[in-house]
């Protein structure tokens, strides 16, 4: 983004150095090849024994739907109306579906989504959801009230070229929200190579407030807000992840009575961002 050589940090967990830009903050490494398309699968969704993704993805959707109806409410803030027709919505890298399924009582939605697992999960559900590559979306110019990216752009092969892509798919006053780790936050800093958002080989690039706000500039897009996003999690996950980290294994609990409540799990190192793109100014000329 700055133009500017980068800089070699610690050593990842893969063997690989981090690279940091000295500008903006922005960081990767060299991942090379990677195809998002078979990485994504069944186990990485679903899998206890799997060393990569989660041990039961629909477990967290409780949370993840409360998470859904916060970002909701922070689009409604900022968005334009535009007529008497329900606005659209685009989520780029949509997984099961859960963000749309919340969205849709407002929005007429629809999404993309690499992993053929994970869509047709979301097709279940009755969604307009299409599987492929958030990169090769061909979003039509002007078509969307909104376009999101949940915990996606640091997935892309091609952060920037997606995010000028989905600026041009908006409508004028439309709004592009996303949300991502933090690089620099403090518990980024304090944790080092050790971090928890520093998910190999699965995460491509790292990013930082001042990066995330040149990429939404040059895409022509004003940045409104940036939140530390609080992600909810159901309490009854929380409680089965911390015996299978005490004792080493998953054990069958009665956990039955907690049901779907669910409890705010924040590091403070998770920005979400809020971006307009700019409405159409009409000059009018005197004479």
């Amino acid at each position: 983004m700055c133009g500017r050589s980068p800089r070699t940090s610690f050593r990842l967990s893969n063997g690989e150095r981090l690279l940091r830009c000295p500008g903006c903050g922005l960081g990767w490494w060299n991942w090379g090849s990677f195809d998002p398309a078979r990485f994504y699968d069944h186990d990485y969704f679903q899998s206890p024994t799997a060393s990569r993704g989660y041990s039961d993805y629909g477990a967290l959707e409780p949370g993840l739907r409360r998470t859904a109806r916060d970002r909701l409410q922070r689009i409604g803030r900022w968005l334009a109306t535009h007529g008497e027709t329900a606005p659209t919505l685009r989520d780029l890298g949509c997984g099961t579906g859960v963000f749309l399924d919340e969205g849709r009582a407002r929005f007429q939605v629809s999404g993309v989504e690499v992993s053929a697992y994970a869509s047709q999960l979301a097709r279940a559900r009755g969604l307009d959801v299409v599987q492929g590559a958030v990169e090769d979306d061909a979003t039509t110019p002007g078509a969307y009230e909104v376009i999101t990216l949940w915990d996606v752009i640091e997935h892309l092969r091609d952060p920037v070229g997606v995010v000028t892509m989905a600026a041009r798919g908006l409508k004028p006053g439309g709004v592009l929200a996303l949300s991502t780790g933090d690089l620099g936050s403090w518990c980024a800093r304090l944790s080092g190579a050790s971090w928890h958002l520093f998910n190999l080989p699965e995460h491509l690039f790292f990013f930082t407030p001042r990066s995330l706000v040149l990429i939404l500039e040059r895409a022509g897009l004003i940045v409104r807000q940036t939140v530390r996003e609080v992600n909810w999690v159901p309490l009854r996950y929380v409680v089965e992840r911390l015996t299978k980290t005490f004792s080493g294994r998953d054990r069958m609990l009665p956990l039955g009575f907690l049901g779907d409540r669910v409890v705010p799990a924040t590091l403070g190192d998770v920005l979400g961002v809020y971006a307009v793109r700019p409405p159409v100014t009409t000059r009018i000329e005197i004479r």
